[in-house]
């Protein structure tokens, strides 16, 4: 019995330290360097030239659609 609570004890305090030394903590990361921010903002801006043309787009298309919605209403109505 004593044997078991030892072993079992041991068992815990070594899972316990895998467990933890296996979590990453806040301190732990490093600040980006110069070539990885480039890189992001870049990204960034790409992703933005991309990206407000299509929105210009869906917003003529939104428009175009209610205008003609309004048109069909009024001929409906007269």
């Amino acid at each position: 019995m004593k044997k078991r609570v030892i072993w079992f004890a041991a068992a815990l305090f070594i899972f316990s330290s895998l467990l933890s030394s296996c979590t990453k903590s806040d301190t732990d990361e490093t600040e980006k360097g110069a070539i990885d921010r480039m890189t992001e903002e870049a990204g960034k801006e790409m992703a933005d030239r991309i990206t407000d043309p299509i929105e210009k787009a869906r917003n003529a298309k939104e428009l175009t659609e209610k205008h003609n919605r309004d048109t069909e209403k009024d001929l409906k109505t007269e």
